[in-house]
């Protein structure tokens, strides 16, 4: 991209679609897209300090705890400073996206735009019911869409506060909702 690296952030309630249009625009933007489950993975693997803290929640299938989600967050972009990021599923908490913040300032970065993915919850619910996993029953649909709106959603106001929150409407087929996440998203950045 420019000298200075993009960094993106998505957000949106279950089902909008982050991975999917992640992935997306990691492609047509050069970015490296960064979920937090797949750093788990590669810090487990690699048996780092993160990855060996977050082994034991994994297994256990408990949420990993936010000092350890920064600490594998950290591992991350300890190696990728000069990369342009793409991080979809994180931050979740506004304490995250502040820790972030701090994190980026030690590298004399900062967010760049956090793109939300606008879904209603009945079309999200839709969505969530419609990918088959065997984990998407309706009551933990509706129940992950409880927590986002609780402890996901004020980062809307958070990211809109600092000035670099773009809404994009996540209503409609794939193509068209990354169409405008990149016609939204490029006005920003160049």
């Amino acid at each position: 991209m420019g000298e200075r690296p993009v960094i993106v952030v998505l957000l949106g309630p279950p089902g909008a679609g982050k991975g999917t249009q992640g992935e997306r625009l990691a492609c047509r933007m050069a970015l490296d897209h960064v979920s937090t489950g797949d750093l788990f993975r590669d810090a487990v693997t690699a048996g780092s300090p993160a990855g060996l803290r977050a082994e034991s929640y994994l297994l256990s299938g408990q949420l990993v705890p936010d000092q350890v989600v920064l600490q594998v967050i950290e591992e991350y972009m300890g190696d990728a400073r000069r990369r342009d990021i793409c991080f979809d599923g994180f931050p979740r908490t506004r304490n995250q996206a502040e820790k972030l913040d701090d994190l980026l300032r030690q590298f004399n970065l900062s967010v760049t735009a956090a793109v939300y993915i606008d879904v209603p919850d009945h079309i999200a619910l839709r969505r969530l019911l419609g990918r088959g996993r065997a984990d998407d029953t309706e009551e933990t649909a509706r129940h992950r869409l409880q927590v986002y709106h609780q402890d996901t959603e004020p980062l809307i106001d958070y990211y809109r506060k600092a000035g670099v929150l773009i809404e994009v409407d996540g209503i409609g087929g794939v193509e068209s909702v990354a169409r405008r996440v990149w016609t939204t998203l490029k006005a920003v950045i160049r």
